[in-house]
């Protein structure tokens, strides 16, 4: 090796280790700023005991939140954040919380990744529908047999989860609705979608029963 060649690989060595630097900077500042946010957020009072902001901040960057995996902050009209961690979900209106209530998850804490997996999907969806279900029968899809009917309360809101996935991926089937079994509530416990007191899912569908496209119900799904 000459001694030009030599210089010239030191130089490129010395061009990576500067754009390492600069991406690794950039990525430290906006998490800092993430955290100075969060901390700023609790010490004004404007947090829950259950971690859930009182009033949404208006400036949230959607992409940027999707990328991170974070909520939108969607400050017009009805939102809801889930967090499957806390159990809990979030229902909000205009940016300003109306109430959070317990829920149950999949069984599977992970981000869902495959069919069958009995996770729950997290990402950035809205609602298809919502419909009367206290007559629906849950069908085991490997064997066929079927619940008796009530499993899923008396509402189900059907999920758009065919895009907006943190996985990129896309999912059917996947929904919030009530319940025959409120003792699972709080817990990881169902096939992948999420589950209410029947008494709680009949009070959000209360709320918004005026809407005449439920597509305008935001939905994240958080870890």
């Amino acid at each position: 090796m000459n001694r030009q060649t030599g210089s010239k690989i030191i130089a490129t060595l010395l061009l990576l280790l500067l754009f390492s630097a600069l991406a690794w900077g950039k990525s430290a500042h906006s998490a800092g700023k993430s955290e100075t946010a969060a901390a700023a957020q609790t010490k004004s009072g404007n947090v829950t005991k259950d971690g859930a902001l009182k009033v949404l901040p208006a400036d949230t960057d959607s992409l940027h939140a999707w990328e991170n995996r974070q909520p939108r902050n969607i400050t017009e009209g009805y939102y809801i954040i889930i967090n499957k961690t806390k159990h809990k979900l979030h229902l909000y209106k205009d940016g300003v919380l109306l109430k959070t209530y317990p829920v149950a998850t999949g069984r599977n804490k992970k981000d869902k990744s495959s069919v069958g997996d009995l996770a729950t999907p997290e990402g950035h969806f809205n609602v298809a529908s919502i419909n009367a279900s206290i007559k629906s029968r849950y069908i085991c899809p490997k064997t066929g047999r079927q619940s008796k009917p009530g499993v899923y309360g008396p509402w189900f809101f059907v999920l758009n989860t065919q895009s907006g996935a943190f996985s990129g991926k896309s999912w059917t089937g996947i929904g919030i609705h009530g319940t025959s079994s409120p003792s699972s509530i709080g817990k990881s416990v169902s096939h992948g979608c999420i589950r209410l007191y029947s008494k709680d899912i009949t009070e959000i569908r209360e709320e918004v029963a005026w809407l005449d496209d439920t597509s305008q119900i935001r939905v994240d799904i958080l870890k």
